[in-house]
């Protein structure tokens, strides 16, 4: 079964990530967008699809053959009648959102497998929006692939070069573009003027390069050469994998390191300690930020993100919208308000007014714009805000999991009832996605069968670490995991 999680489809490459599987999706995919009707949030809305002149771009991560199955992408759709524009390199995924918007494309396509193992691979597709595309547009694309399995029907193919010859099949350079629209989010100006000495890890991921060509000044870099097998290491910025980071932000004093993912569209960061500053943290700087420039707009978290946000913004009269977990909830939410920001707790952090997407580059550009303003570091600045709004300390537990077991947690998590959780009364029981305990002292537990991998996630934050742990060993002993 080809099935979308939270954010694409991802599978293992060369089991179920094939170069047929990928012509599968991409030949869904082209059947959707000639049958949908143009976004109304494009110019050419009511004008019809195809329209002359305009392509749907297709970007690929690092990873393993990422660039030739972005090309088995491209001939499906040129064998389709549907115009495509190949990234010349390797790109961000929120290149290819900015690319979908500015062109007024119908979409875009990123071959990725995000944060997962360099074992996986994936497909992520956008809208014209310039953003994640929605779960209902994801079904459709689901429910075109299981009728061609039905019917027999195998996907449309022209060879790579005759595409390029009819001029279906186009090129474009991703990095002059979307540089841009990343300066044109921050002031240039303030931040080269604190000379921070910064440290950035893309993880061998598609931000290698990106943000010294935004600042225009020397950034150290590690793990920035292509390996598709990472060196063995998870492209995920949490604390476990950039520990080469926090080794270099102590030995050699950079006043900050940064960290992106696979495809550059999560962030993590690294104090002037060494200290890792995780994705709520950052979430909470970047909006206390944004806000005391004066901005102003609603406020959209997924269910496992920090209560921070709920406090930064009741103070300032902004409203909190919570979704299941997926960039791409947060995006369907970004479309029917006026939206300042949204985030999640893996790292994925979006400003609508750059894309309806998250952006691990722009996050790192704000921190360093944060910093600026404040003339403090980062771990400075974080401390400020402890002060003012209370400790906060998150946890996040992944137990890897049989088919089997799986399915028992997928069927019995949503009867879980306790009155009591960690000797605390459960004031509230939240099954937006997954089950989520609101306990009396304001702290919470989450547990929750991950949408991406054969696992199930157990999530806690409270007012210290020790009350944190002791929110997930009652957690596995809930889901009788202990």
């Amino acid at each position: 079964m080809i099935k979308f999680g939270t954010d694409g489809w991802r599978a293992i490459i060369g089991e179920e990530f094939t170069f047929d599987n990928v012509a599968k999706v991409a030949q869904a995919y082209a059947d959707v967008i000639s049958s949908s009707p143009p976004s109304p949030l494009l110019h050419h809305a009511g004008e019809g699809w195809p329209k002359a002149g305009v392509r749907i771009p297709i970007g690929f991560d690092r990873r393993f053959l990422s660039e030739e199955f972005a090309k088995t992408v491209a001939t499906v759709l040129a064998a389709n009648g549907l115009a495509a524009s190949l990234s010349k390199t390797y790109c961000p995924t929120p290149c290819i959102s900015l690319t979908a918007k500015t062109t007024n494309a119908p979409g875009g396509v990123m071959i990725t497998a995000s944060h997962n193992p360099y074992q996986w691979n994936g497909v992520k597709f956008k809208e014209g929006y310039g953003g994640s595309a929605s779960p209902a547009f994801t079904a459709k694309v689901e429910a075109a692939i299981q009728a061609d399995i039905k019917n027999g029907t195998s996907p449309k193919k022209i060879p790579f070069e005759e595409g390029v010859q009819q001029g279906l099949i186009g090129s474009f350079d991703p990095l002059t573009e979307y540089v841009q629209a990343l300066r044109s989010q921050i002031d240039l100006g303030v931040i080269k003027k604190a000379d921070w000495k910064i440290a950035y890890d893309p993880l061998f991921g598609a931000g290698a390069g990106y943000l010294e060509k935004v600042l225009e000044t020397p950034v150290r870099e590690i793990h920035q050469e292509s390996n598709p097998g990472f060196r063995g290491l998870n492209p995920e910025p949490i604390d476990k994998n950039l520990s080469a980071l926090m080794h270099l932000v102590r030995d050699k004093k950079f006043d900050v390191g940064l960290a992106t993912d696979g495809d550059a569209d999560r962030i993590g960061a690294v104090d002037e300690r060494s200290n890792f500053v995780n994705s709520h943290q950052i979430f909470a700087l970047i909006l206390n930020h944004l806000i005391e420039k004066g901005l102003r707009g609603d406020v959209v978290k997924t269910v496992s993100t920090t209560r921070m946000i709920d406090i930064i913004a009741a103070r300032h009269n902004l409203k909190v919208h919570e979704t299941p977990i997926g960039f791409k909830h947060i995006c369907a939410k970004f479309l029917e308000i006026t939206p300042l920001m949204g985030g999640e707790e893996s790292g994925g952090i979006g400003i609508p007014s750059h894309v309806y997407e998250r952006d691990g580059l722009l996050c790192a550009l704000l921190l360093l714009e944060v910093m600026a303003v404040k003339k403090k570091r980062l771990g400075e600045i974080l401390a400020d805000l402890t002060k003012e709004i209370g400790p906060f300390h998150f946890r996040r537990d992944d137990v890897h999991l049989s088919i089997e077991d799986l399915a028992r947690l997928r069927e019995g998590g949503s009867k879980l009832n306790p009155d009591r959780v960690g000797g605390l009364k459960v004031r509230e029981i939240n099954r937006l996605d997954g089950t989520k305990f609101l306990l009396e002292d304001e702290s919470w537990l989450l547990l929750r069968v991950s949408g991406t991998e054969p696992l199930v996630r157990i999530y806690a934050e409270a007012s210290s670490p020790e009350k944190t742990h002791r929110l997930i060993e009652e957690g596995r002993a809930l889901l009788r995991l202990s």
